[in-house]
């Protein structure tokens, strides 16, 4: 398949891997290699300049590169004279001084932190919570104001609490956990035995400088980065920094690769230990040569720290970026009706004072941050449940939008557990089902169920290979609990025969191989039972330079007179010790072609990436059973002429459904890259296994598998260019298998991804991982096998380190970024009823159809239930389907999400919501065509209207508002007024408006005659103030007139009063029979005799409303023949109770018919394509909200005590069914706009509506 593949050339430049790196069209190497070419090019350069060492490049940059000692190449005696210390006495105190002075103590730099209360303080330095205090503020400072509404006292409190929980929830859910380097530190050894002096001491490990000599023994982890100068079977566990399972040998030599050259890069070395890390078995005595931030552990610690950058999510972004562009226009709208309302509405600074706190309330989504924090929550409490542990919030949504997940193999994709999978006897290969009991086992065996060959239990030589398998084994089964003492130990022998056992995931003693075999034959014949039908007499461990294993033991067989030999160990080492072979049962001579049937197994079997194992016995037929075995100093027996039994072969098998979510990826467009550090024909055979690599994409040069060493290459060309577009080169292939990379290999993966514009999840279990972790997107660290240090740096904890639970989450963040828009759009579909009223209160003067605490209610009190509900939303059908989002294109909060809320759904709510309000309005005689004008004033003075007809009665034709209250006192003289206010309130006469004086009767002081109000005309030779003449009638004023004036008046009233007596006055247009008219009520004959005599009277000064004015300074004036208006008729007394409570009724219907259609917005925002029919009414949360909302608003508008905290008047039903229409046609309209998205996925209604 290779051979076909098409040759793939990566850009030129130094370092390349040229034709090499592309043998067999992979980048894959057949070389071991261990995870030790890993974080880049030279800590020894940064380390030898000691602590303030710049090596000429950023740190950054050093990070990046792999570590690179050259004192594990050199001669111990170099070594010793560099550091100044010598074999016999180590260092002397005076030469410690000395090298810490230059290196440092042995410990991690912790990198700066900020005060939790800083963090929290910062949370209130945000836009939206700016504007809300300030809303809060002017709250505030209104009631300050005026006392006598308690409204915006309410307000203020509630804003201030709405800030104060926003930022609560804001630091509760993004304060990350930021304790990598504390996991770092909990790492570092406590106490190590040094050579100082002569002496062996047991110092602290912190106190260590290069050049101490330190012994090592079983047990112990390493205190610093250690060159190893003897060893005793000496194996160290690096897992924690590489990821290799199995413990390391350690010797004072380098080893050697497959063709025979040295190993130096450092972590592949063989004569080194490395900071933190685990001395498993065997002693050894070794001189420090890095300590501190300039190990291996400390340059991950630095990279996990300096990769962990505080860069917000894609998610936080673009709700910040939501935030402020909606506090941008909150602020514009504000300032410009503002200035509109001073110098064009007159309005006062109270006035404004609501104004500017409405459009805030009304442009803000108060509860919006509450909602999505609420909402990421319970999906994080979903992702729980699905094995997915999340740390900070946004991460949810994050993960959902990831386009390349970076796993790691062993343990995630993999079982993390080696496995028999194959044997070769008999010159055959067969498989061998890996069963978790031995009902499975019975059931894998039944032909047809597998396919291919498989072993049969009855063959003669396979029984052989399970007893040498068996016996020579020391790896055992741990029944015991070690939680619980009391618990009795696991009865195996029962327990297999048990269908839900699970024998694989039994943990035993022993190294992961010899615990794969004996989970291989355990159900055939019992391992404590065969090795007590066999007792062992001698044993050869194994060891790095046989290779091999071997035990003696007594013989099955009670009459057997010799012991038996049992050998396992690496194939072809085994092969060269045996003479004969068996075949069927019997031992023949091992002849050529047996060799090469032997030679063409191994390499099959190699080439799946499969550990392979061989295993012989020989009959001892020259020693008795009590012979005296020993192997010291020679063995005394003959290990040579075995008989080959076969080949058993092990890998770490793939999760169960990890190939079944691989796929699935594959159909979400998400791209899965196994970063392993494990050899790349293993990696790439799991790859292939589970669907990362498809072999028609390798053969098409789709997929590539890219080593360690080809990065390192990438990374020493100097030319930043030609070095990014190796990586492009490599990045831009479908399918990617990264084999024997480093930490910073890793992290460069993730760097790189990013750089291409993709949202990165990356796994990882050891401290090695922390840097990439950080970096990435989403970090998803391992809850079973994970270090500490992962965990902290993580974003997420994957509970059964499983990578279908990573497809899991990914799924549950499409579904929480899909829930999170509904709730979006339906949150804010309720800005626009909220703020036009506000709008058309300041531009035009229109009574306001919503008050501020209405605007709180639907925001914080009807909607935020309903929008935390669409969080439990079950995902739509294509949800895996669809490719990941692109942020540019697809933002939470886009243009046509805008749209929607705003001039569609938004636009229909709001005429629901006008058309119950006017209802309310017309049906009290509020004729539609007289309200604007009238809006500020409304609550403030009572209407005064001019009377007309139409086709259903009397109505209004034109209103106003008349002259204001009275002065109390003059130039420091109390007028009549002012007596009698003082009295009581309840004697303010005319405080509201005069009385309109009955027909027949007058009252020249008013601003009424009989006929209405006298109105304002215009001002000229006949009139110099009209104000003053209507508002300010006292006798001063009327002495002020000139005959001339008087007659005119008077004149004019007579006129008018003939034409009514004659009926030749049109009642719609009473004055428009002559420009004079307008003149007609400002003085009758019977007033000007009546001021004579009132005038004449002592104290007549006090009489009338000396410096009274107009009600709102130059306009709302009333018309001329007006009547005061309530109750749907002209009224002869003021009641400005009853107007304002009329206008509470409207908003009142306002609110609820919103309510109404906010129902119908819920329905539609259930879904962004399907159809409500196909996703149902499943959401159980969601129908009780709709119910809570219409609880909520029932209750605001139709129980007593609260009218009075919302200003709520009881709404009959009637008004509330105006709502009714708009919800159906929502409903319609919204279905019929997503049908056309279905069938035309292409179309202008997916351009422009699909949010």
């Amino acid at each position: 398949m290779a051979a076909n593949r098409p040759q793939q050339v990566p850009p030129a430049g130094n370092g390349s891997g040229g034709a090499d790196a592309l043998a067999g069209g992979s980048l894959a190497s057949t070389a071991k290699l261990s995870l030790s070419q890993k974080l880049g090019s030279s800590l020894s350069r940064f380390r030898r300049g000691g602590k303030g060492s710049a090596s000429g490049s950023s740190r950054a940059d050093r990070l990046r590169k792999d570590v690179d000692f050259t004192e594990h190449t050199w001669p111990e005696d170099k070594l010793f004279e560099y550091y100044g210390a010598t074999p016999e006495g180590g260092l002397s105190s005076a030469q410690v001084l000395q090298n810490r002075a230059k290196y440092g103590w042995n410990r991690l730099t912790p990198p700066p932190t900020t005060p939790w209360w800083i963090k929290y303080l910062k949370c209130y330095a945000d836009i939206f919570m700016m504007l809300l205090l300030f809303g809060g503020v002017l709250c505030f400072v209104a009631y300050g104001i005026d006392q006598s509404d308690l409204t915006n006292l309410y307000l203020g409190v509630v804003l201030v609490l709405v800030v104060f929980a926003s930022a609560t929830f804001g630091y509760y859910t993004e304060s990350k956990a930021e304790g990598v380097m504390e996991g770092f530190k909990k790492l570092v050894p406590k106490k190590c035995r040094v050579l100082r002096d002569g002496t062996v001491l047991i110092l602290d490990a912190e106190e260590l400088v290069p050049g101490d000599v330190v012994e090592l023994s079983d047990g112990d982890q390493v205190p610093a980065d250690i060159r190893v100068l003897s060893a005793i079977d000496m194996k160290v566990d690096n897992s924690s920094l590489t990821g290799e399972s199995e413990p390391q040998e350690r010797s004072p030599e380098l080893a050697h690769d497959a063709n025979g050259k040295l190993i130096t890069v450092p972590l592949e070395a063989a004569n080194l230990c490395f900071f933190t890390t685990i001395v498993t078995s065997g002693s050894g005595r070794g001189m420090v040569i890095g300590t501190g931030d300039r190990t291996v552990m400390g340059q991950i610690a630095g990279l996990a720290a300096e990769s962990g950058s505080n860069e917000k999510t894609q998610f936080q972004k673009e709700v910040d970026t939501f935030i402020k562009i909606i506090s941008v226009v909150a602020i514009t709208i504000g300032i410009t009706f503002v200035l509109i309302g001073v110098f064009v509405a007159k309005a006062t600074v109270i006035e404004m004072i609501v104004f500017a706190i409405g459009i805030i309330v009304g442009c803000v989504p108060e509860g919006l941050l509450v909602t999505l924090t609420v909402s990421l929550a319970l999906s994080a409490k979903n992702m729980y449940a699905k094995n997915v542990l999340v740390k900070g919030m946004p991460s949810v949504e994050n993960l959902g939008s990831t386009t390349v997940v970076a796993s790691d193999k062993t343990g995630t994709l993999t079982q993390n557990r080696m496995t028999v999978q194959h044997a070769w006897y008999n010159g055959a290969l067969v498989a061998i089902p890996a069963a978790r009991n031995r009902p499975q086992l019975q059931a894998a065996m039944k032909p047809g169920v597998l396919k291919g060959p498989l072993y049969d239990p009855q063959d003669p030589t396979w029984q052989q290979l399970q007893m040498v398998a068996t016996l020579c084994n020391n790896s055992r089964f741990i029944v015991k609990d070690k939680d619980d003492d009391t618990k009795p130990p696991i009865d195996l022998a029962k327990a297999v025969e048990d269908p839900d056992f699970n024998l694989l995931g039994l943990e035993c003693t022993g190294d992961a191989s010899e615990s794969g075999l004996i989970k291989c034959v355990e159900l055939l014949r019992s391992v404590e039972g065969y090795h007590r039908a066999c007792p062992k007499i001698h044993e050869i461990k194994f060891n790095s330079t046989n290779k091999w294993q071997l035990s003696i033991h007594r013989p099955e067989d009670p009459a057997a007179q010799h012991p038996l030999l049992v050998l396992k160990g690496a194939p072809e080492r085994v092969l060269r010790m045996c003479t004969h072979i068996m075949l069927d049962g019997q031992s023949v001579p091992l002849d050529a072609d047996m060799q090469r049937k032997y030679n063409e197994a191994y390499e099959s079997l190699g080439a799946m990436g499969e550990r392979v194992l061989g295993f012989a016995y020989r009959e001892m037929g020259e020693v008795p059973l009590d012979h005296p075995f020993t192997n010291k100093p020679e063995p005394n027996f003959e290990f040579k002429n075995l008989t080959f039994v076969g080949l058993m072969s092990l890998i770490d098998p793939p999760r169960e459904g990890v190939k079944e979510a691989v796929e699935k990826c594959k159909r979400a467009r998400i791209k899965v890259f196994m970063v392993t550090g494990d050899h790349p024909i293993t990696a790439q055979a799991i790859a292939k296994q589970i669907g990362i690599i498809d072999e028609e994409k390798y053969a098409q040069g789709k997929a590539i598998v890219v080593k360690g060493d080809d990065i390192r290459e990438w990374m020493d060309i100097e030319d930043p260019a030609e070095r990014q577009a190796k990586w492009d080169w490599a990045l831009s292939h479908e399918q990617i298998v990264f084999a024997r990379v480093s930490p910073a290999h890793k992290l460069l993966i993730v760097e790189n991804c990013q750089r291409r514009g993709e949202n990165v999840a990356v796994t990882g279990d050891g401290v090695n991982d922390a840097p990439a972790l950080k970096k990435a997107n989403t970090g998803l660290a391992m809850g079973i096998s994970g270090k500490d240090v992962s965990k902290e740096a993580a974003d997420m904890i994957l509970m059964d380190d499983n990578f279908a639970s990573i497809v899991n989450g990914i799924e549950e963040g499409r579904v929480i970024f899909d829930n999170l828009k509904k709730s979006i759009a339906y949150t804010l579909a309720s800005k626009f009823p909220e703020q036009i009223p506000f709008l058309l209160y300041v531009a035009m003067n229109f009574p306001l159809a919503l008050s501020t605490i209405l605007i709180l209610t639907i925001d914080l009190g009807c909607d935020m239930l309903p929008a935390i509900s669409l969080a439990y939303e079950p995902k739509e059908a294509d949800i895996m389907d669809r490719p990941p989002r692109n942020p540019a294109t697809e933002r939470l909060v886009s243009r046509r999400l805008i749209s929607f809320s705003y001039f569609q759904i938004g636009i229909m709510q709001t005429c629901a919501g006008f058309l119950a309000f006017m209802a309310v309005l017309n049906d009290y005689g509020y004729d539609w065509g007289t309200l604007i004008g009238l809006g500020i004033n409304w609550t403030n003075h009572p209407m005064i209207c001019a009377v007309g007809t139409n086709s259903w009665g009397v109505a209004p034709r034109e209103c106003g508002f008349g002259c204001g209250e009275p002065a109390k006192s003059v130039n420091g003289v109390q007028t009549l007024y002012g007596q009698y206010s003082s009295r009581s309130e309840d004697l303010e006469f005319c405080r509201d408006g005069c009385q309109v004086p009955f027909n027949g009767t007058a009252d020249p002081f008013v601003e009424f005659s009989e006929f209405g109000f006298r109105g304002f005309p215009p001002e000229g030779p006949l009139l110099s103030n009209a104000v003053e003449a209507v508002c300010s009638r006292t006798c001063a004023w009327f002495r002020g007139l000139t005959a001339e004036q008087s007659a005119f008046y008077i004149r004019q009233n007579d006129i008018y009063r003939a034409r009514l007596a004659a009926g030749a006055v049109d009642p719609n247009n009473p004055f428009g029979y002559s420009p004079d008219a307008q003149y007609a009520l400002l003085l009758s004959a019977g007033e000007a005799a009546q001021f004579e005599r009132y005038c004449a009277a002592p104290g007549s000064e006090a009489w009338g409303f000396p410096d009274r004015g107009l009600s709102n300074s130059d306009v709302d004036r009333a018309p001329q023949g007006g009547w005061y208006w309530w109750n749907g008729l002209p009224q002869y007394w003021p009641n400005l109770t009853q107007q304002s409570n009329v206008l509470a009724m409207a908003q009142s219907a306002y609110f609820l018919a919103v309510v109404v259609a906010r129902w119908a917005d819920l329905l539609v925002c259930k879904t962004r394509k399907e159809s409500i029919f196909n996703q149902g009414m499943r959401n159980k949360v969601l129908n009780w909200a709709l119910l809570f909302e219409t609880f909520i608003a029932a209750a605001v508008v139709y129980i007593p005590p609260l009218n009075t905290v919302f200003g709520t008047r009881p709404v009959p039903v009637m008004y509330i069914c105006t709502g009714l229409p708009f919800f159906i046609f929502i409903f319609i309209y919204d279905e019929i706009r997503k049908l056309y998205i279905r069938r035309k996925p292409r179309g202008w209604v997916k351009r422009n509506t699909y949010w």
